[in-house]
């Protein structure tokens, strides 16, 4: 029973205890009784209803562990009226996206010696269920985070599968999917998951941080061929509220075998570090002269670039950003590659305009990779594999997309993409030719 229902019964008690008494002094009038009547009809009530709310259950008399759990996920379903090659060779409704998430808390404020040792323990688990209209099925994020250590904002760790941390890019996906302007993602930005351990921290006012991570260097799960780590460290600054920038390093060492391609787990877009020719059977041209397949194992990889959002304006947003990633393969021969990756996009608020059009929002994006060789070239995207393998110098592409959110939860999008491929010379003699590739879709997102 609670503190206000004691006091009403009380109180009801003590006028009820005061009407009789003045009843009986006064020998009680007929409207007197009635009186008296309705105060014991009301006490009455009161003590029932009390009864009944112990007896409904509550998020009480739930299990406990279903107060640390929080269920999320986010999904993205619409229409797509798609290029003429691989993969974007069909206009269809489709499951673009969707995933689920758990999100565990675990323990708070765990003490040592009197002292905070860990301020709080959580555990996150992603179930990558569509990716690209493509069924994945499979484990996405899956690690224990322990924040805090030392009751401390610079030291924080999260153990076991997570996003590989370099530049901004990788925030888009996995939960930060949900807050992408865009149903697509650009065709270059690093990210993919990896398992391992990652470290992170900030100072107090938030205006200096880092993200380091080491993990098994492999794009398989739960794979670390080589037994040498992958190795990543990003730095990044808020000088001021309108202004963030970040420097970001990658290293490894041996990835694969010298019977089996190497896969290492850095993607840019959807390519990674592997065997020129693995995979396919398209010949490999090489300053003009169709050349044997690459050696499977990768010598070592290493990343370094750059980001920079700028927020000149509320409701204005722009990001800048690109690198270099550079693969060296295993012996001699003319199959090291350097691929160097850059984007450019901004997303302007409908408030701009008007405080009416708020929901409304217009982003453009421009994405490209590139080997920087016109005789050298590399499989810039997985997805070209049987049309222009490893012979494919430039993927460029624009995007522009109209969106408007209803409520926190659901966003509509119109997006059109325009694609730009360009081959090594050699290359673009010998092969099919590959045109521009135009495609347009709107979508549903939902996330909660």
């Amino acid at each position: 029973m609670t503190r206000i229902e004691r006091w009403t019964i009380a109180l009801a008690a003590a006028l009820l205890v005061a009407a009789a008494a003045a009843a009986r002094a006064e020998e009680t009038s007929a409207s007197d009784a009635n009186r008296i009547e309705e105060l014991e009809r009301r006490v009455g009530e009161l003590e029932q209803a009390e009864v009944e709310r112990s007896a409904t259950p509550s998020a009480a008399w739930l299990p406990e562990w279903t107060q640390r759990v929080r269920l999320g996920g986010s999904a993205s379903v619409g229409y797509f009226q798609r290029g003429d090659l691989t993969p974007e060779d069909s206009d269809a409704f489709q499951v673009w996206d969707a995933r689920l998430f758990v999100d565990a808390e675990l323990a708070d404020h765990v003490e040592l010696g009197g002292a905070t040792a860990i301020r709080n323990i959580g555990a996150t688990f992603e179930w990558n269920v569509v990716r690209m209209s493509e069924l994945e099925n499979d484990v996405g994020e899956l690690y224990v985070d322990f924040q805090g250590l030392g009751d401390s904002s610079w030291f924080n760790t999260q153990v076991g599968r997570f996003q590989i941390p370099v530049g901004e890019g990788y925030l888009r996906y996995s939960k930060g999917y949900r807050n992408s302007p865009f149903a697509s993602q650009p065709v270059s930005q690093p990210w993919w998951w990896d398992e391992g351990v990652k470290l992170y921290g900030h100072d107090e006012n938030s205006r200096f941080g880092y993200v380091a991570s080491i993990s098994n260097g492999d794009t398989n799960f739960n794979v670390d061929a080589n037994h040498d780590p992958q190795g990543t460290l990003k730095l990044y600054t808020d000088p001021w509220p309108w202004l963030h920038l970040s420097v970001s390093g990658l290293v490894s060492g041996e990835i694969g075998h010298t019977n089996e391609p190497a896969p290492g787990a850095l993607w840019l877009g959807e390519t990674w570090a592997m065997a020129i020719g693995a995979f396919n059977g398209v010949p490999n041209y090489i300053d003009g002269v169709p050349t044997a397949d690459g050696p499977n194992q990768i010598d070592r990889t290493w990343l370094v670039g750059g980001d920079a959002i700028v927020k000149p304006l509320e409701g204005l947003r722009v990001w800048l950003g690109g690198g270099r990633f550079q693969i060296d393969k295993s012996g001699s021969g003319p199959y090291d590659r350097a691929l160097y990756y850059w984007i450019a996009e901004i997303v302007a608020e409908g408030s701009l305009v008007s405080p009416a059009l708020s929901p409304l929002y217009l982003g453009l994006r421009a994405s490209g990779l590139t080997t920087g060789d016109s005789g050298r070239g590399y499989l810039l995207d997985y997805r070209y594999w049987d049309v222009a393998g490893f012979n494919m110098r430039d993927l460029n592409e624009l995007n522009a997309v109209l969106g408007v959110r209803i409520g926190r939860y659901v966003v509509v999008r119109s997006e059109y993409g325009f694609r730009d491929v360009d081959l090594v010379h050699g290359a673009r003699e010998a092969l099919p030719a590959i045109d521009d590739e135009h495609w347009f879709g709107i979508d549903v997102g939902v996330s909660f």
